[in-house]
């Protein structure tokens, strides 16, 4: 009789060396492809290019990455997350911390020390998102994603400003949804970061005055 194991399939081995390897090698294409992105632009950049700044074979970048916008899509996702590992903005535990505050003055400073920290690692990735979405029909898919995404966390954080009865009379949800998605896009970051040259101090301060003054209801 043969053995009973005979015709089952096996579990395929994994060597945590082998997959060590891979990861290294994917982040040193993730690292090169941010680094051009962002100094040569999207559409200027190319697989091939990638593939050599990085030091590896263009067919290596496909086995990591399927297209050049899925690289952007790991650059964006990666920079998002940040010290997070993975969780999504709106259950991070400084945007939690921010909606359960009720105070204006420290709601504001927490939401402002959130936003610059997310900005300070994604921005200059958004800013070839935003370009490559005009030429490439996958990245613009993608960034009206993230866009919407962008508008489901500040209608959520207008609401608690709401609920904590921050916004000023007579005005509601829906024009603090529009003030915060606004304010706290990262075009205003770029515009005041990378066009204006400004500090990452001064866009915060810009930031912080500028949501005071808004809700407090002063101008």
């Amino acid at each position: 009789m043969g053995s009973t194991e005979q015709g089952t399939s096996r579990r395929p081995y994994r060597s945590p060396a082998r997959d060590a390897a891979a990861q290294l090698t994917r982040q040193r294409i993730m690292d090169a492809a941010a680094r051009m992105f962002t100094e040569s632009g999207y559409t200027a950049t190319s697989v091939r290019s990638i593939a050599k700044a990085a030091g590896v074979a263009e067919k290596t970048v496909y086995l990591q990455f399927d297209t050049k916008p899925a690289i952007l899509k790991a650059l964006v996702d990666a920079a998002i997350v940040g010290a997070d590992h993975g969780i999504p903005t709106v259950r991070s535990p400084w945007f939690l911390e921010v909606l359960e505050q009720s105070r204006l003055d420290r709601k504001v400073q927490l939401l402002v020390q959130g936003t610059t920290a997310l900005h300070e690692r994604t921005g200059a990735l958004f800013a070839v998102a935003r370009e490559a979405a005009t030429v490439d029909p996958q990245v613009s898919t993608l960034w009206r994603r993230g866009k919407r995404r962008h508008l489901a966390d500040m209608t959520l954080m207008a609401e608690s400003f709401s609920e904590h009865g921050l916004v000023p009379t007579p005005l509601d949800s829906a024009w603090a949804t529009e003030l915060l998605y606004v304010l706290l896009g990262p075009e205003n970051w770029d515009l005041i970061r990378r066009e204006l040259g400004r500090t990452e101090a001064h866009y915060g301060g810009w930031l912080r005055t500028t949501l005071t003054t808004s809700f407090s209801g002063t101008s």
